[in-house]
């Protein structure tokens, strides 16, 4: 069962603050209550634009980092290292390194041989670090087209925790990625849209539940959905 919807739309100055204060906050209550947590993030302008507000937040001081897990929603398979989301948000985990996160609490994928046997052992990563039923929180961003993470329109995957994609309709062709599955198993599902050309997917999305060609409206989690927008994205009224 899925928590309902919880749509807000902040100003374009205000947005990624308020998001970030609201994942912070909700952090440091989880693990008031449990041992670990994890974060689920993504890269893209929205994903990133999260992660330097969360970096420069005062709330990060006190979070027990050291019993946070830090997974990545999708990454390129790619030799070229600027064009990984790992690499992107580096800046981001260094601040959370700094601020005492172990380096082993940060779980990018893999590049092996291929796509598929990358996405397989992120899997067994999942699993190995004790998280296969779903991470604490998850933040996503969407594209123009509704694609979260490397999941897109009118695609089918496995039925496990992980998926790849050898043609992409978005360059590079081959992708790793989450499954839906293991996004929707989160306690909490952030996903974030801050960009003007965002504005007629999301405009659609907000009115329609679990449409395959529109992967983002699958974006719930077990015990919060929280759809936050800019007012680029959406308008105030909906």
């Amino acid at each position: 069962m899925s928590a309902e919807r919880e749509i807000e739309v902040w100003k374009e100055e205000a947005f990624g603050p308020a998001v970030a204060s609201e994942i912070l906050l909700d952090t440091h209550r989880i693990l008031e209550r449990e041992k670990r947590a994890s974060w689920l993030v993504s890269g893209g302008r929205d994903g990133e634009k999260v992660a330097r507000a969360i970096a420069s937040s005062p709330l990060l001081k006190g979070l027990r980092l050291s019993c946070l897990h830090v997974f990545f929603a999708d990454e390129r398979f790619s030799s070229d290292p600027s064009l990984l989301n790992f690499n992107q948000l580096s800046p981001f985990l260094d601040v959370l390194k700094g601020w005492g996160m172990p380096e082993g609490n940060i779980h990018p994928f893999p590049q092996l041989s291929c796509a598929e046997e990358g996405a397989k052992a992120y899997e067994e990563e999942i699993l190995s670090t004790g998280f296969g039923k779903g991470c604490s929180i998850s933040w996503l961003s969407c594209g123009p087209d509704g694609h979260v993470a490397s999941l897109f329109p009118a695609r089918t995957h496995p039925d496990g925790l992980t998926a790849w994609e050898d043609d992409s309709p978005k360059p590079p062709s081959s992708r790793m990625s989450v499954s839906m599955r293991f996004i929707r198993s989160s306690m909490e599902v952030f996903l974030v849209a801050a960009q003007k050309e965002k504005r007629e997917i999301v405009e659609k999305a907000v009115r329609i539940w679990d449409d395959p060609l529109i992967p983002a409206t699958f974006c719930q989690g077990k015990e919060k959905s929280a759809w936050r927008f800019s007012s680029l994205t959406l308008p105030q009224t909906f």
